[in-house]
C-alpha cells in the first residue's frame, strides 16, 4: 500500500517507510564514518609511534643486525678518514635516495654541518625529501673506530657515520589496509540493513495499513460501524488502535443521538400537527352550524363556551411550542386531574358540532377522574363518514383519593 497519500501531506514526498529506512541507513552510515576516523586516527599515531620506536632502535644494535634489517630500511655509511660512501641494505628507491643525498653533501661540503648540533643531531629523526624520490625518516649514529674494527667486512676503520633511514608511506600501509577493509564491511552492513530494516520496518507498520484499510472503508462505504482492528500489543499501534476505536465510538453514538433527535423532531411535528387540528376541528364546526343557524338558542351559549375552550386550548399548545422553540428542551405538561366524564361529553357535543349527520352517544359514570395530559384528541379524531361512534370506558372508575399516574386507556 502506497502511504505516501497516507502519511505525506505534499507531492513527491516519501512515504514513511522510506524515511524511516533512510534515516536508519544515515544515521548507521554515520556512525560508521564516526568510528572509522577515529579508529583510522587512533591506528594512524599508533603505528606512527611504533615506526617511530622502531626506527630509533636501529640505531641501537649491532652493525651485523644492521645490515640484516628487512622492511624497506636504507641503510648508507660515510667513513671520515677516507669520505667513502658504503651501502649496507638491498638496492632500492630509499638507497639511492640516501647515496644522493651524502653525494650532494660531500660535493658542496655541508656534511659536517648536516651531521651536527646545527643540522641534525645524532640519534634524532628527521625527515629526508628529495625532488623524484620518496620521502625518508632517518636517523643517525657515529661509529667509533673500536666497533669498526670488529666489523671490518661491514665498514672500513676509522671513524664513520652510519644512516638509517626508511620511507615514511610505511606508516600508512596498514591505515589503509584498514580503511578498506571498513568501507568493505561498511558497504555489505549497509546494504543488509537496507534489506533486513525494509522488512522490520514493513512489519512494524502493518497494523498501520491495516488501519489506513479501515479508515478508507469507513470513507467510502460510510460504516460506522467499522473498527481498527487490534494489534495484539499494548505498544504505540494498540495505543493508537484502541484511541481511533474510543473516537469512532463517540462519533457513532453522536449520529445515533442525531438520528434519535430528528425522529423524536419528526414524532413531536406530528403530535403537535395533530393536536392543533383538533381544536381547529372543533371551532370550524361550531362555526359551520352557527353559519347554518342549527344552533338554537338554548345551544349557542355552549357552543360559544367549547369555541372558547379550543381556542384557550389551541393558545396554550402554541405558548409551549414556542417555549420548546426557544428553550429547546422536551416538553413539560404537568399532570392534572381530569373528569374524563365531563371531557367525554364535552367530546361527544364536539363530534355532533363537525358532523351532526353522525350518530354519537356516549355511556360514562356520573364521575370519573383520573391524572393525564391531554385525552381530548384521543377522543376526537377524525374518523370515516357514516361510521357510528360509541363512547364507553372500559376500565373501572377511579375516585379522587384512588387517582394513581394514569398515562394511557383502552376505547372503543
Amino acid at each position: 500500500m502506497n502511504l505516501t497519500r497516507r502519511f505525506g501531506s505534499g507531492r513527491g514526498r516519501l512515504s514513511l517507510r522510506s524515511r524511516l529506512l533512510a534515516g536508519l541507513i544515515t544515521v548507521t552510515a554515520l556512525f560508521l564514518i564516526i568510528m572509522g576516523v577515529v579508529t583510522t586516527v587512533v591506528l594512524g599515531n599508533s603505528e606512527q609511534n611504533q615506526f617511530n620506536s622502531d626506527l630509533s632502535l636501529t640505531a641501537r644494535i649491532k652493525l651485523t643486525e644492521v645490515a640484516d634489517l628487512t622492511g624497506g630500511y636504507a641503510v648508507v655509511y660515510i667513513n671520515l678518514p677516507t669520505r667513502k660512501v658504503g651501502v649496507l641494505s638491498p638496492s632500492s628507491a630509499a638507497t639511492a635516495e640516501l647515496q644522493a643525498l651524502i653525494g650532494d653533501l660531500l660535493a658542496n661540503g655541508g656534511a659536517r654541518r648536516y651531521f651536527g648540533r646545527e643540522g641534525h643531531p645524532q640519534r634524532t629523526l628527521f625527515g629526508i625529501s628529495l625532488p623524484g624520490y620518496p620521502p625518508l625518516t632517518a636517523i643517525w649514529r657515529q661509529i667509533l673506530p673500536n666497533e669498526a674494527q670488529h666489523n671490518e667486512n661491514l665498514i672500513p676503520p676509522g671513524t664513520s657515520i652510519l644512516l638509517i633511514a626508511r620511507p615514511s608511506s610505511a606508516v600508512g600501509s596498514a591505515v589503509r589496509g584498514l580503511v578498506a577493509a571498513e568501507l568493505i564491511t561498511g558497504a555489505i552492513l549497509l546494504a543488509l540493513l537496507a534489506v533486513g530494516g525494509r522488512w522490520l520496518i514493513s512489519r512494524g507498520l502493518a497494523p498501520l495499513d491495516r488501519m489506513a484499510s479501515t479508515a478508507d472503508m469507513i470513507t467510502s462505504r460510510g460504516d460506522l460501524t467499522a473498527r481498527m482492528p487490534d494489534p495484539g500489543d499494548h505498544a504505540e499501534a494498540g495505543r493508537l488502535a484502541g484511541a481511533i476505536n474510543t473516537m469512532l465510538d463517540r462519533i457513532q453514538q453522536a449520529f445515533r443521538a442525531r438520528w434519535d433527535s430528528e425522529q423524536k423532531v419528526r414524532q413531536f411535528a406530528a403530535d403537535a400537527s395533530h393536536e392543533l387540528r383538533t381544536p381547529l376541528t372543533t371551532i370550524r364546526g361550531y362555526a359551520e352550524l352557527y353559519r347554518q343557524g342549527a344552533l338554537g338558542e338554548d345551544r349557542l351559549p355552549n357552543a360559544m363556551r367549547r369555541i372558547e375552550q379550543e381556542a384557550d386550548r389551541m393558545s396554550s399548545l402554541v405558548a409551549e411550542l414556542l417555549e420548546l422553540a426557544r428553550l429547546d428542551r422536551d416538553s413539560s405538561l404537568d399532570l392534572t386531574e381530569t373528569d374524563l366524564s365531563a371531557l367525554v361529553a364535552d367530546a361527544v357535543e364536539d363530534a355532533r358540532a363537525v358532523e351532526p349527520n353522525r350518530p354519537v352517544k356516549a355511556s360514562t359514570p356520573r364521575s370519573l377522574v383520573v391524572v393525564c395530559e391531554s385525552l381530548l384528541a384521543i377522543l376526537i379524531q377524525p374518523l370515516k363518514e357514516t361510521v357510528p361512534v360509541c363512547v364507553g370506558p372500559l376500565i373501572e372508575p377511579f375516585t379522587a383519593s384512588e387517582v394513581g399516574s394514569l398515562r394511557s386507556g383502552r376505547w372503543r
